[in-house]
């Protein structure tokens, strides 16, 4: 028989629970007999205590021992020093999970083979790598990390299920605070819909302004500054938790202290003055209540019920707050320190859920957005009245997205940096999806890109949580690809414990690039700052940026249009002759803007000169256009040169011929419409005011020249040519792209 736990990894107090042989999730008891363990290690010279004893030496401020250390998880810096060691959150986590493990199977008779930990919804990736890495260094598999609230609905859920119920768990714990809507569909079906959250408040919050509070009134009642004496504050914080749990009963009690050099001293603290301190904390609890709402438009009545969950929501200030906010009494009757570790031994027994696709919207203009609908689906209906399920094989929990994520993207038509987002919050997970990216890339230098991971929604990268630096190497230099760029496929994913998986591949290869995850720049500044053609990029060798290759960050990939394609301006006459200065020749002779482009040939010198753009051999592209000659004037005037690979044309003022691989295919005047395509790099057709003029099909290995020139020879006639082509209408596709920033997932 496998042993499956599920452990509710506290900031405050842990705790373990099994689903036992008649199928009820039950808590495993510690060796003292309680169901709750201390989150608390004190290190005594060489031993080191974890639990009731710990938390006895703690509350009597035992410089050696360590508490809620849960909120530093996920950072490399040390949050606890002894005389011999520093110590990070996740070294802290496995010596306290090792204490919990040993104590479970003492009590159990047997080891452990998988478990279930939870953890706050609203903690990121780091934190909840770092919180499996804790506890494989503690000799646990680790099966599934659970949030935290869909871990209490879960233990709610079995004894109190009600069809098309919206239930609101509201989880204040000791360090953390998450707030998630979880909708019960159909019997056993349990969705979590949205989370918001903040990891780093919770009771100790509170427990901080009670300290504060009583370091002040021992202050004034001494008259000195024994506010800021480091022992004595470790003492009346170990009091401020034992004064918290008083107020909850009592309208006033006392602290009594011994204070050096004052001997005993008492102060007395009531439970308005304790609420007036802590209104703030309380109600950003509410505020990120009210944005839950926000994303699912829903209204305050539409929340069935108010699960309240954690130890700290015991507090009386919480359940009367909820009652003001929402407007019934929240549920109480669930034991708050026990039901998160219910849960995870819930999930325990469930298998894995598998990947689902990113649930897409298209738009009208072809934009693709996320399908809120088709994710969250109907919230309203009639509830039904509470039964109990009596199976626990019937109750299925599908978790969603915290945190959006995405990738630091260049804005080609903006230039700038921004949050290109490829995951959006509150998506059921695991998920995966995937979109398309430019990468420049030389011959000359190592190709390799940086991708920084944004967690959050804010287009401003410097907004979100950067979570680390994922660089892609092996990408291959390909140079007809150097003017456009190389297609990069990037792949997302949040798996089963929402943590981030990063995949990369080169156009439609098959094979994933080599990633190695390495930690951000300390100057991440620039990414908040907009981009100037020319500026630098410190980060991929002081390269240009637009036109410079070995970018350190992707551009977006898109249908390119006339304005955002890099066009090119050519002037195949090397010297110009000087004209008399009655003349008044401009300096430029080529006009390009959004939708035209404009030729003006002064006739008192050569010119060959015009816009082109080289596309690769297996391109698709279009172009429509309206074309007028009409002002070109003879003596000898000029030309205007069209070309796009087989087809041509020389139009003057009269107009002129179309031709396809030097075959007339049409003869048009000055005033003419102009289509031109070519698709699978061999396919030309060629139209003149909407009607087909000729099509033919021939491969061609080199690149494709796409080409809009204004040519006439060196004639000093005092008169002006000019040529317009207006309304341009472009298409572009590479083979590889779709025609849209989305493609395809793909398996690990």
């Amino acid at each position: 028989m496998t042993t499956k736990i599920g452990i509710d990894l506290g900031t405050s107090f842990s705790s373990a629970a099994i689903v036992d042989s008649t199928g009820k999730p039950v808590i495993i008891p510690n060796s003292y007999g309680n169901k709750i363990t201390p989150s608390v290690i004190q290190f005594d010279d060489e031993n080191v205590v974890v639990g009731e004893d710990a938390y006895e030496a703690f509350k009597i401020g035992d410089s050696g021992c360590v508490a809620a250390f849960k909120r530093y998880m996920g950072k490399d810096d040390p949050c606890f020093y002894t005389d011999d060691n520093e110590y990070t959150a996740q070294d802290l986590s496995t010596i306290l999970l090792a204490h919990l493990k040993q104590e479970i199977e003492n009590e159990l008779g047997r080891p452990i083979d998988e478990v279930v930990i939870t953890v706050p919804a609203y903690f990121f990736s780091e934190e909840r790598e770092a919180t499996i890495n804790a506890a494989e260094k503690a000799g646990l598999k680790v099966k599934k990390l659970i949030d935290e609230p869909n871990a209490a609905a879960l233990a709610y859920g079995l004894n109190h299920w009600r069809e098309n119920a919206n239930i609101l768990v509201y989880d204040l714990g000791g360090g953390t605070f998450d707030v998630t809507l979880v909708r019960m569909n159909g019997v056993g079906e349990l969705k979590t819909i949205s989370t918001k959250g903040n990891h780093i408040l919770g009771g100790k919050d509170w427990d901080e302004r009670l300290t504060s509070l009583l370091l002040d009134k021992f202050s004034t009642l001494t008259d000195s500054n024994i506010k800021y004496d480091d022992e004595l504050k470790a003492i009346v914080r170990g009091k401020s938790e034992e004064a918290k749990k008083k107020l909850s009963s009592l309208n006033v009690t006392k602290v009594t202290v011994n204070i050096p050099n004052f001997g005993k001293e008492s102060v007395e603290v009531t439970k308005a003055e304790f609420e007036e301190i802590s209104r703030d904390l309380l109600e950003e609890t509410g505020r990120l209540c009210r944005f839950v709402l926000g994303d699912c438009n829903l209204q305050i009545n539409d929340i069935t019920d108010v699960l309240l969950v954690g130890g700290s929501s015991r507090m009386p200030q919480i359940s009367e707050y909820i009652e003001s906010l929402f407007g019934k009494k929240p549920i109480t009757h669930i034991n708050a320190d026990e039901a998160v570790a219910l849960g995870a031994a819930i999930q325990a027994t469930k298998p894995e859920m598998s990947y689902i696709k990113l649930s897409k919207l298209e738009l009208e203009d072809g934009t693709k957005v996320t399908d809120v609908l088709a994710v969250i689906g109907n919230l309203k209906g009639n509830v039904q009245l509470a039964t109990k399920l009596m199976d626990i094989g019937k109750l299925h929990l599908r978790e969603t997205t915290a945190h959006a994520m995405g990738i630091i993207a260049i804005d080609d038509e903006e230039n700038c940096y921004y949050n290109e987002v490829i995951i959006p919050a509150n998506h059921p997970r695991p998920v995966r999806s995937a979109k398309r990216f430019r990468f420049f890339t030389s011959e000359n230098l190592c190709n390799e890109l940086e991708i920084y991971v944004l967690q959050g929604d804010n287009k401003n990268p410097l907004d979100c949580k950067i979570n680390k630096k994922y660089v892609v190497s092996g990408i291959q230099h390909n140079k007809k690809d150097e003017k456009s760029g190389t297609l990069i496929r990037v792949q997302y994913s949040y798996d089963n414990n929402g943590i981030i998986q990063i995949q990369a591949r080169q156009g439609l290869d098959d094979a994933d690039l080599p990633i190695q995850k390495s930690d951000t720049p300390d100057d991440i500044s620039k990414f908040g700052k907009p981009l100037k053609q020319g500026q630098t990029d410190s980060a991929s060798s002081g390269l240009q940026l637009m036109r410079a290759v070995n970018q350190s960050v992707v551009h977006k990939y898109k249908e390119v249009t006339f304005s955002n394609v890099e066009w090119t301006k050519y002037d195949n006459i090397k010297v110009h002759a000087v004209a008399p200065s009655q003349y008044k020749e401009p300096l430029v002779h080529v006009i390009a803007n959004q939708k035209a482009i404009e030729f003006h040939g002064y006739n008192v010198s050569a010119m060959d000169e015009g816009v082109f753009l080289t596309l690769s051999s297996n391109d698709d592209f279009e172009i429509v256009c309206d074309i007028n000659t009409s002002d070109i004037k003879p003596h000898p005037g000029g030309s205007l040169l069209i070309k796009l690979g087989i087809i041509t044309a020389r139009l003057t003022e009269k107009g002129g011929n179309l031709l396809l691989d030097g075959e007339v295919v049409a003869a048009v005047g000055a005033k003419f419409k102009l289509k031109m395509s070519v698709s699978d790099g061999k396919k030309y057709e060629v139209y003149t005011d909407n009607k087909l003029a000729g099509s033919k099909e021939k491969p061609v290995a080199q690149d494709i020249d796409v080409r809009f020139g204004f040519i006439h020879s060196s004639h000093h006639c005092h008169i002006i040519s000019q040529a317009y082509i207006s309304n341009i209408e472009m298409k572009q596709r590479g083979s590889q792209d779709s025609g849209s920033s989305d493609t395809d997932t793909w398996d690990d």
